[in-house]
């Protein structure tokens, strides 16, 4: 078996089964490769909160044709995004082979969550993804939490 397939098999048997899918049409995630935007369309979503909280598996269709499915294992980083969450994020997404994006997960509420997406290519790269996301997170909250402090303390 090949990594892809390992890999599709995993998600299958061990993430998808534990978790919830999300419900609802879903609009397409976009990407810049060698200066041509391509778009990669969602095919599913699925709730990761029974095992880990704010955490979310997207499966999106690949615009070339191996691999068909590609997974992108995603945390929340904050509920309401803006620009200066944007810029405060920005520096761990080089570091990590990160990327965040503006998206809305439920499209029938208003708000727009940002999110941090990292590619699951092999089965390692769960756990350790996992592991990762969540310290970006939290050194995302505390950084957040100085600014206030700083804001406040003005």
């Amino acid at each position: 078996m090949s990594d892809q397939e390992d890999l599709k098999t995993f998600v299958k048997t061990d993430i998808i089964k534990s978790s919830k899918k999300v419900k609802g049409k879903h609009s397409p995630i976009s990407e810049v490769v060698d200066d041509v935007l391509r778009v990669l369309k969602v095919q599913a979503i699925y709730d990761l909160n029974q095992n880990h909280k704010n955490f979310y598996l997207f499966n999106l269709k690949n615009y070339f044709k191996k691999p068909k499915i590609r997974y992108y294992l995603s945390v929340m980083l904050a509920n309401n995004s803006s620009d200066l969450l944007v810029q405060l994020a920005g520096e761990y997404l080089v570091k990590h082979e990160l990327k965040i994006i503006q998206y809305s997960i439920f499209p029938e509420t208003l708000r727009v969550p940002l999110l941090l997406l990292k590619e699951i290519k092999i089965i390692d790269d769960y756990t350790h993804s996992i592991k990762a996301l969540n310290k970006i997170r939290n050194k995302f909250r505390n950084k957040i939490l100085r600014l206030k402090n700083l804001v406040e303390n003005e």
